[in-house]
């Protein structure tokens, strides 16, 4: 192996992998268990989960960047309380400025900082954090996906929409359908019929 890739990063389990690198090694990791649950299910989704994977592993080991450690970025602390801060508004507008300040740094340096120890601009990890709360929700709610969004900070069903088959390659529909409990899923049957 030649240290570049995200296979690598799955395999390295000292304390120096950046965070890059583990958010790549979450990633693949999620998209490899989606592929195997759907692939009984739904082969075409299975195979949209797999693509997804393998074109992650393609741009790290075109990019030949070596995972390494940040230095200047946030500190865990401080990357717990944006956490905490986007969990508790989600469902409000959340500006790179209330963050910032949250920290009493300047835009400026916050947004550098962020993105070097995230590896995202904070309004795509603001994002990425709405996504994956309004999926947690959609597992044990029956609302309405526009009832969904609205409630976790989306404009409409619409952006909603867009957003989140941007973030995970399946639509809010497509995705619930795939991992909602039976219970679930005859509970939305029934108010679709109703």
């Amino acid at each position: 192996m030649n240290g570049n890739t995200s296979a690598d990063c799955l395999l390295d389990n000292t304390a120096t992998r950046g965070p890059n690198c583990l958010k790549q090694t979450r990633q693949l990791l999620t998209l490899l268990m989606e592929a195997e649950r759907a692939i009984q299910r739904d082969p075409d989704i299975a195979s949209t989960y797999l693509n997804q994977a393998i074109d992650l592993l393609a741009v790290e080991r075109q990019s030949g960047l070596l995972p390494h450690r940040n230095r200047g970025g946030l500190a865990r602390w401080q990357i717990s309380r944006v956490d905490e801060y986007i969990n508790e508004h989600v469902d409000h507008c959340i500006r790179t400025t209330e963050l910032a300040s949250l920290l009493s740094l300047s835009v400026s340096h916050f947004s550098h900082a962020f993105k070097q120890t995230t590896g995202m601009t904070p309004l795509m990890y603001v994002t990425a954090a709405r996504v994956e709360a309004a999926r947690q929700y959609m597992l044990c709610s029956a609302h309405s996906l526009s009832d969904i969004a609205l409630s976790h900070g989306f404009c409409d069903q619409s952006h909603f929409s867009r957003v989140f088959r941007r973030e995970t390659g399946l639509s809010p529909q497509a995705w619930r359908k795939l991992h909602a409990a039976p219970p679930l899923l005859a509970a939305l049957g029934q108010r679709a019929t109703a």
